[in-house]
Formats: C-alpha cells, structure tokens, sequence
C-alpha cells in the first residue's frame, strides 16, 4: 500500500475528478496536520484560489505510533458512518468528497473556518448553538440507527457491518479495565497519589464500572460515534460538526451521551485554572452547566419527537419511551464517570488539564472532575433528571 506524503499527496489528488469537482486550476500545495495521531493527514489546497480539502489516509498502524497496529478498515467505517450520519444530521457532520478503499483515503471537507471544542472551551468561548446542535445530532443519529427504527433484519446487518473489534478494544482497556487496576499505561498528577489508591482499592465502585464495561461489550443499541467527545466537534458561533467517527459501532446510546458529558464536566474542572478571576470562572461554569442540560433537553424533545413520529411496529407501548430515556439518562452518568476517570488516572489524558502547567494546580482541578465521576458511578441508579447529573457537578469539591 502507498504511504502518502507531502508530494505524493497532490500527484494522488490530480489523478482523481477533485480538480474539477472542488479545488480547480491552480497550484496545489500539501500540508501535514500534526494534530493526527492515528490517521494520516492532509490539507490540500489551491493556493490561487484559497479551496481546500483535508485528505485522510489510514495505514495498519497508528502513524505517530508505528508499533500499535491497528486496522486499514477502519477508513471504511468512518467512511460509512459519515455517510449515514449525514443521511439523518447532514447540517452537523462535514461533506464527503471522495472514498477510495484500495489505499484507504478519505477526502473530506475542510472545516478551516472552525476551532475545536475543546480548545474553544479551554479559551472561555461561549457558543450559544452547540447545545441544539449536539442534542439533535445524538437523537437523530442514535434514534434512527436503532430497532426503533430499522427493521429487524436490516439492523441485524448494520451491526455486521460495523464490526470495530481492534478499536473497541482499545476502549474496552483504556476506558473500562486499566483505570481502575495497577497498570503500566496509567498515569496521573502526583498529588493525585492517595485519590488513585482509594479508587484502586475500590472494588464497589470498580464493580459498577464493569457494569458498563458489560453493557458497551454486549448492547448492540445503535450506531455510535464511540469517541464523542470535544475534541472531535469543531464548531463557531454558527456551525457544529462532528468529525472523526472512525471508533464507530454498534453499542450502547449512553456512551456517546455520557462521553459528551463528560468532557464537559472535564471543561468544568479545568477552569480553575484557565479562569483564574472568580466571578469570570463563575460566569463561565454556569454556561457550561447551561449548555449541558439544554444539550439533554434538546436530546431527549428530538429523540421522543422520532419515535412519535418514525417508531416501528415492534414497539406497541405509549410509556415505554419515557422509561426508554430515563434509562438513557442514567446509563450515560456511568459512561461518563468511565470517561473522566480515563481522562484523568488512565492513559488518554487531554489538553484541558495538561495544558496547566503547575502539577498542584493540575491535580486540584482534575479532582473535582474525579469527585464528580465518583458521585455518578456510585449513584447513577438514583438519578431522573439532568438535574440531579448536574447538581453533583456544580456540588464537586476537591479530593485533595
């Protein structure tokens, strides 16, 4: 298979219809975005004209880490997953230009115009939108991949389709397994020394976690991005995309809300640092909590509105939806206490805390994010509304 390169890359554009199709006549110049881990990538751009395209290439291994092999397969799965999410979500996932499967590249378009959220919330950016618009993206493209919606058969044949063994592994460890466990990969603030022993030596709370870990193994609900979180939305005032599906398969709908939220909670955290003023840091945690239960509220109002609306006739019940997204509710409480706690004493740790120099500092905030993931994991059962998920947040305190 051709490994693409910065030359390479534009002889490969020119031998495909995108010059007529996207970028025109002019002289194309590649860049390598650093910021890619596991997938090749490119931008490709007209330099006369200014339209560009990002190209993406998936080798058997990750490209920044040549000795973790992973599958040239998954370029097709989120290739795939695109292409359905923007079936049911096409205002909030970016436009597909070109798929070819015998060198695994995806050419997508370029989202230049936007910032990621993670960074966007690092810098206190307010986005008045993404709540709507991440609601109405998980319940469309949840809803709509579902039972409740498929037939029977044709469900049973996306599940096979979306087979992501490799990847939901990798999930499987560094999310549900290794967090909680004595383990190389683990690493943490050194403050946060005692925290991780009381969470080691809890095997109630550990029990709750493989619960999940249960669940995400075993319940084969939806087509799910499997790794929503900020880092994968870019967005501005006015637009919300969700990028790089490339975990996506068939599991719980809770993960996807319960990552979301947690990357929120971990925004949260973190502005004990980046917001240093009191009444900025104030001010900035409540729009943040705001975002969270209006991103629920438009979830639940667009995921009951389908299933009033397209539900199939394999569900003769009027209260079971209710019950449906009650159940939704909690289960993404434990998701998102699995996420935190990944985030922050496992391996995939985020910008959000390591952009905060200072260790002490750090570990304080990333502390209120742990307070909170063990509230939720502990009582997940008990909550009924995004409230009380919230409440535990705005009530989080240090742990050391």
């Amino acid at each position: 298979m051709e490994q693409l390169n910065e030359k390479t890359v534009t002889e490969y554009i020119e031998r495909t219809d995108l010059r007529k199709t996207i970028l025109g006549n002019g002289e194309l110049k590649a860049t390598l975005i650093s910021e890619g881990n596991v997938n090749l990538i490119f931008r490709v751009e007209n330099a006369e004209n200014g339209k560009s395209v990002i190209l993406k290439q998936a080798l058997p291994y990750a490209w920044r880490y040549p000795d973790f092999k992973m599958p040239v397969d998954r370029q097709r799965i989120e290739y795939e997953t695109l292409r359905i999410e923007g079936t049911y979500a096409p205002d909030y996932v970016p436009q597909i230009y070109f798929y070819d499967n015998k060198v695994h590249v995806l050419v997508i378009e370029d989202l230049k115009e936007l910032e990621v959220m993670r960074e966007a919330l690092i810098k206190g950016r307010v986005f008045s939108n993404v709540a709507e618009h991440i609601g109405v993206f998980m319940a469309r493209t949840l809803f709509y991949t579902s039972d409740l919606y498929l037939s029977s058969e044709k469900k049973k044949e996306m599940v096979t389709t979306f087979m992501n063994p490799v990847l939901c592994k990798v999930q499987e460890d560094l999310v549900f397994t290794q967090p909680y466990v004595e383990h190389p990969n683990n690493r943490w603030s050194k403050p946060l020394e005692p925290v991780v022993r009381k969470i080691y030596a809890d095997d109630e709370l550990r029990s709750e976690i493989l619960y999940f870990k249960e669940l995400y193994m075993t319940k084969a609900q939806a087509l799910i991005h499997n790794d929503l979180h900020t880092g994968s939305i870019m967005l501005n005032e006015e637009l919300t995309k969700v990028i790089d599906p490339e975990f996506a398969f068939y599991g719980p709908m809770a993960h996807d809300i319960g990552t979301y939220f947690a990357n929120l909670v971990i925004a949260y955290a973190a502005q004990e640092f980046h917001r240093p003023n009191q009444e900025q840091r104030q001010f900035y945690r409540d729009w943040i909590i705001n975002s969270f239960k209006r991103t629920w509220e438009v979830f639940e109002k667009e995921f009951l509105s389908a299933w009033e609306k397209d539900i199939n006739d394999e569900w003769p019940s009027k209260k079971y939806p209710e019950k449906y997204v009650k159940r939704l509710l909690k289960e993404s409480a434990g998701f998102g206490a699995a996420e935190i706690f990944r985030r922050t004493i496992g391996m995939a740790h985020v910008h959000d805390f390591w952009t905060i120099k200072d260790e002490y500092i750090r570990a304080r905030a990333e502390s209120i994010a742990l307070d909170v993931a063990v509230k939720w994991i502990n009582v997940w059962k008990s909550f009924e509304t995004v409230n009380d998920l919230t409440g535990i947040v705005e009530e989080s305190s240090y742990l050391i």
